[in-house]
């Protein structure tokens, strides 16, 4: 299961909301251009007792880059019963990539019984355009499907 969400640069808020009826016009790709951040979380079936990776990408909107140097984490708050994560909490270092073009955390986990389950957190980094850093809290869910 694929969920992408884009969450815009605070500036513009206003005028997203503004457009909202036209927003709902544009592709996916043109709201990424106008967001500061895309995150997209890529969870593919898993099956019973078998380790299975969700992956958390972020990628910067147009004229955004990752912030290398901010203390980025990943922290998962709420991991349904029957499900081993094998880290609860990553930062940049713990990341399968990081760097200006985008991120992505791996988050490997098991589930010993079968159905749709959801595993949610928090995500903490920070995106730069030529000329300010923006700092970013957003809450991370997904479902993952066992069989």
């Amino acid at each position: 299961m694929m969920k992408v969400v884009a969450i815009a640069a605070l500036g513009s808020i206003p005028l997203l909301l503004a457009a909202a009826p036209l927003a709902r016009a544009q592709s996916q790709a043109e709201r990424a251009t106008m967001s500061s951040y895309v995150l997209k979380v890529d969870a593919p079936p898993a099956k019973k007792g078998q380790k299975a990776v969700a992956k958390v990408k972020i990628t910067p909107g147009s004229g955004y880059h990752m912030n290398k140097e901010y203390p980025t984490s990943l922290v998962l708050t709420t991991v349904p019963s029957g499900v081993t994560v094998d880290k609860m909490k990553q930062t940049m270092k713990d990341a399968a990539k990081w760097e200006e073009a985008g991120g992505e955390f791996d988050i490997a986990y098991t589930a010993a019984d079968p159905g749709k389950k959801t595993v949610s957190g928090e995500i903490k980094f920070a995106v730069c355009s030529a000329t300010t850093c923006d700092p970013k809290k957003s809450n991370v869910s997904f479902e993952i499907d066992v069989k």
